[in-house]
């Protein structure tokens, strides 16, 4: 008996789409906006203000890949047009056809000619508490691609110190003064037309896989940083601006990562300490603003203001409270027992004089294994002298006449 088997196959199409960011435009104000930039530094901004909600928005990376976690976006255009997968649509929008001097600057420094338009901002005063500064972004742009040969929308963070009334662009690329546009970080694998421009900054270009991509722009770049040394307690205003070029076509975005405008303590980098010695090391916080409380090896030592005396080798930590509140700062520095190396003897052959030159210098810092910036090698001749500080002074050291046998004493 022939037996006949049918097979039935049920093919199966799936589409998988990534998770997009969101974006809110109607939970915050620009305070509540300027607040989350500085989320945990224990800093308050104030005269805080921004170009419209439409523009000027939060945003949550939503679990998806997109590389920064929630934070504030500013774009040329409806910010709340970004959310979503890549659609081809919705790429250009037009909010207000102001410009702006400080962005046109930058613009003709790049050799472009015509206007800024549509500009968007979000904008605060602060005062730091630390010499760092630094916050991460993203910068995204509709240009990418077809038109990222051609002309570029132009952003700046710009910081100006209150009191010197001197204004930097921190939105630069990498350890150059060249600011952050289409024309500086592309790739042209997705464009022939022109060359390269720090390509390993550009991250992904959305139009050749919508289904992978984010957020609703055509490409951006790896999350930057922007940083900056401050004077402690001068105030300063900071400018997050952005700007179409020419027209408000294609628009482009920065997005500002929540919590990243830190100002973090320094307590000094870790070093060592000698016996008997002290050393004071401080927060530089104000004391009527911060409450802190040190430890010293896990274990509490008093203290509640911002400068410490230091007695001994170990590791100290400050947690610094601002009054009122729950924000708290911290920082952490490891002081170790100065460790001096063992001084070598010096010998000379015997001429039968009885009374022969040493030279007690090459038991100098550099061979002892401590740091002549810090510390100077003296030397005794007896234990009595080292009673009443009395050293051998030069030029003995390098000529010193002993009969030998003699032993010479470091402090």
């Amino acid at each position: 008996m022939l037996n006949k088997y049918y097979y039935i196959l049920f093919l199966f199409s799936s589409v998988v789409f990534s998770q997009t960011i969101t974006v809110d435009d109607t939970s915050y104000t620009a305070t509540n906006l300027a607040e989350l930039l500085l989320n945990g530094s224990c800093i308050d901004p104030t005269n805080v203000s921004y170009s419209d909600s439409q523009s000027v928005a939060y945003f949550n990376q939503n679990g998806s890949a997109f590389p920064i976690s929630e934070g504030v976006i500013i774009r040329t255009g409806i910010a709340n047009l970004t959310a979503g997968s890549y659609t081809d649509t919705n790429l250009s929008s037009q909010v207000n056809s102001n410009g702006d001097t400080y962005l046109e600057g930058i613009s003709t420094s790049t050799g472009q000619t015509a206007t800024i338009t549509d500009t968007a901002f979000l904008q605060f005063d602060f005062t730091p508490i630390s010499s760092n500064f630094n916050f991460n972004f993203v910068f995204a742009s509709n240009e990418y691609g077809q038109w990222q040969c051609g002309f570029s929308d132009v952003f700046a963070f710009q910081l100006t110190d209150l009191v010197t009334n001197v204004t930097t662009n921190l939105a630069i690329v990498p350890s150059t003064t060249t600011p952050v546009t289409v024309a500086t970080i592309r790739d042209n694998a997705y464009n022939t037309g022109c060359t390269s421009e720090n390509a390993s900054l550009f991250s992904t270009y959305n139009v050749t896989n919508p289904s992978a991509s984010t957020l609703n722009m055509r490409g951006h770049t790896v999350v930057l940083n922007a940083s900056s040394v401050l004077t402690v307690n001068n105030p300063y205003r900071i400018r997050l601006v952005i700007g179409d070029y020419n027209n408000p076509d294609y628009d482009s975005a920065v997005f500002i990562e929540s919590g990243s405008f830190t100002t973090p303590l320094d307590l000094g980098p870790d070093t060592s300490i000698c016996t008997g010695n002290s050393m004071d090391v401080t927060t530089g916080l104000d004391n009527t603003e911060f409450t802190h409380a040190w430890t010293l090896n896990g274990n509490p030592i008093g203290g509640t203001t911002n400068t410490l005396t230091i007695t001994q080798a170990g590791t100290y930590v400050v947690t610094a409270t601002k009054n009122g509140t729950s924000c708290t700062l911290t920082d952490t520095i490891v002081i170790s027992d100065l460790s001096i190396g063992m001084p070598n003897d010096i010998n000379n052959c015997d001429d039968g004089s009885g009374a022969l030159s040493y030279d007690l210098s090459v038991n100098d810092e550099t061979l002892l294994g401590i740091d002549p910036a810090i510390y100077d090698v003296v030397y005794f001749a007896t234990q009595a002298d080292i009673a009443t500080n009395t050293p051998i002074v030069a030029p003995n050291i390098t000529n010193y006449v002993s009969a030998g046998n003699e032993t010479i004493y470091i402090k």
